[in-house]
């Protein structure tokens, strides 16, 4: 399953490349293309169906070597048009690059230092440098590659018709497909009236901890404000071609002026909510981790330390990382390494905390992964760390605050505390009585010995 969603989000990147060569702004929203569009299984079936051709061109000796230059260009194709046939992007591709394969294997050839100093600084120079560069060379090499094509009238050249992504549409263009966005811009523009700013206790708690106490009317109006202002801004971004017109790709991807408000991460969130969103991620953190245990070892396995369904680090982490690092949401760079040292410091102390008051037992150990540190930490780890932070921040918890909020607050309290005193309770058994055994402590040899 991994590795399917893996795939898939190639095209996902290359998409994103591909807009930001022309664009000044990626909205959040582009990380779920595939669901926008409406064609994520489309998309998987393209990847899943190259992926089995590479498999198969691996038994020859030739094949292994030219095909994967030949399928080259598929995630590119399937990027620009979601609508392509799975045989249909594999056969453009294949089209495409005859002629180029040489000329795209010493492009991989100039790479190679990089690639050098990429192994002996232990993928550093990748992450920071090299990998980015790789990715924006080879975006411009498919835009070289198309463009050829289609001069040439290649057969099936006609299926990359996304001309938005390389030149921005006129401004009659954009207002003829975006003429309800230009109303409610002049509307909401006519009628903002400021709001200012909550002071005191309550202002600190929402501008640096991004927490609300019980209905702070001072706090729901200016946020209220402040996201009316960011409408505004949207809609004159995609006004002025500052984003590309998802109404206009061969594959729309449907807007309503008002859908950034339900996944805005510039808000602040109840203390009833973040309760339930805690628990809420202890819970998936725990199916996560149980599931991996019964794919891999064939067999149930309560995962953690609590007998409870429910794996405090990981709400643990996802509520401080909404707390803590509140003031970083505007810059996604920041947020991402800011959730990779908070929550590899949380897995850390953790993993220490545990062995001491445990008589050296240990719930994960990540010793022989790469980069770890005394098995309690590891690159790998520290990476999910900072994209699941990011997915938390921007995606999951104002999807999950939105639907809470739909909820009756007094019933969700109650939900709240009783789901606290069954989780107090399950703490204290579990110090006396701590969840050990096969697949838990006793994971030697066992594929699930990384989970936590």
């Amino acid at each position: 399953m991994f590795q399917f969603s893996q795939q898939t989000y190639r095209v996902v990147m290359m998409r994103m490349l591909l807009e930001g060569r022309t664009y000044d702004k990626l909205p959040v929203s582009r990380f779920l293309y595939p669901i926008t569009t409406r064609k994520w299984l489309s998309m998987a079936k393209v990847m899943l169906l190259e992926n089995v051709f590479l498999f198969l061109w691996t038994f020859t000796i030739i094949g292994a070597f030219i095909k994967p230059y030949s399928y080259r260009m598929v995630p590119y194709i399937v990027a620009e048009n979601p609508n392509i046939g799975a045989r249909e992007a594999i056969s453009l591709s294949r089209r495409m690059m005859k002629g180029h394969k040489w000329e795209c294997f010493v492009a991989d050839l100039s790479f190679l230092g990089w690639w050098l100093l990429n192994l002996f600084t232990l993928g550093l120079s990748g992450i920071f440098y090299s990998n980015g560069y790789n990715a924006a060379f080879f975006v411009e090499y498919y835009v070289h590659v198309r463009g050829l094509s289609k001069d040439s009238g290649l057969e099936g050249s006609e299926l990359l018709s996304d001309e938005y992504l390389y030149s921005k549409a006129s401004a009659e263009t954009l207002h003829a497909a975006y003429g309800d966005v230009a109303e409610t811009v002049e509307q909401l523009s006519s009628n903002l009236v400021p709001v200012d700013k909550p002071n005191g206790f309550v202002g600190f708690l929402s501008e640096w901890l991004g927490v609300r106490i019980l209905h702070a009317r001072s706090v729901t109006k200016y946020e209220e404000y402040r996201e009316q202002l960011h409408q505004i801004d949207t809609g004159r971004e995609i006004l002025d071609g500052a984003i590309y017109p998802g109404r206009l790709a061969p594959a729309p991807m449907a807007f309503r002026f008002r859908e950034s408000r339900t996944v805005s991460s510039d808000r602040s969130y109840s203390l009833v909510n973040l309760v339930m969103m805690f628990f809420i991620f202890c819970f998936v953190g725990w199916v996560w981790e149980v599931s991996l245990a019964f794919i891999s070892e064939g067999t149930f396995v309560n995962r953690g330390t609590l007998h409870g369904p429910w794996l405090p680090i990981y709400g643990t982490g996802g509520v401080i990382i909404l707390i803590l690092l509140k003031k970083l949401r505007k810059k996604p760079l920041f947020e991402f390494l800011a959730a990779m040292v908070l929550c590899g410091g949380l897995e850390y102390f953790s993993s220490w905390y545990l062995e001491k008051t445990h008589g050296g037992q240990r719930w994960w150990d990540y010793t022989g992964y790469f980069l770890n540190l005394n098995g309690r930490i590891c690159a790998e780890g520290l990476l999910t760390f900072g994209l699941g932070g990011l997915a938390i921040v921007y995606l999951l918890a104002p999807a999950l605050d939105n639907l809470l909020s739909r909820i009756d607050t007094r019933k969700l309290t109650v939900v709240a505390v009783v789901l606290l005193a069954f989780y107090c309770v399950d703490q204290a058994y579990s110090a006396q009585h701590p969840n050990i055994g096969a697949g838990i402590t006793d994971y030697k040899g066992s594929a699930t010995s990384q989970v936590s």
